[in-house]
């Protein structure tokens, strides 16, 4: 009778606590990113460390990396064409070239610096979707009180 007792407070202890997923979220910083797993803020090795277990959010990460990398490739071709047109103005020619070049490497490094924004968004939220699989607790059923699976 004892053990019968001790088992079943044992169960409704567990059972009463509900089961939670660590959810991930990243906020911008003055000079980086913050990154939090529910309110507890952990480092950048540690965020990819946990996008790592979900395949298709660690896509996603990955993806947002390489187009930050092109975005950052196009910032360093707007800053080389910046130099050539400063060149010219000081030789008296002509600034078309540079300008043109200037412009669409700004139009490049922006459409993919949002581009990896994004892709970053779309990875944090694919990892909390496949992570959210539900709690269980102790709860009114159909025939009366049992344990319940939440969404």
């Amino acid at each position: 009778m004892k053990f019968s007792i001790s088992f079943l407070l044992i169960i409704s202890i567990f059972c009463c606590n509900k089961l939670v997923s660590q959810e991930l979220s990243m906020f911008s910083g003055f000079w980086n990113m913050k990154y939090y797993e529910d309110a507890t803020p952990i480092s950048k090795q540690q965020f990819q460390s946990l996008l790592l277990k979900d395949q298709e959010a660690n896509a996603l990460w990955l993806k947002s990396r390489k187009h930050m990398t092109v975005a950052w490739i196009a910032i360093g071709a707007e800053l080389g064409f910046l130099i050539w047109s400063s060149n010219n103005l000081s030789n008296d020619e002509s600034q078309v070239g540079p300008l043109i070049g200037f412009i669409g490497s700004a139009g490049v490094a922006i459409g993919f610096g949002l581009s990896a924004n994004k892709l970053r968004r779309e990875a944090i939220l694919k990892y909390n979707q496949n992570l959210d699989v539900g709690s269980i607790h102790l709860g009114p059923t159909r025939n009366g009180m049992g344990l319940v699976l939440s969404f």
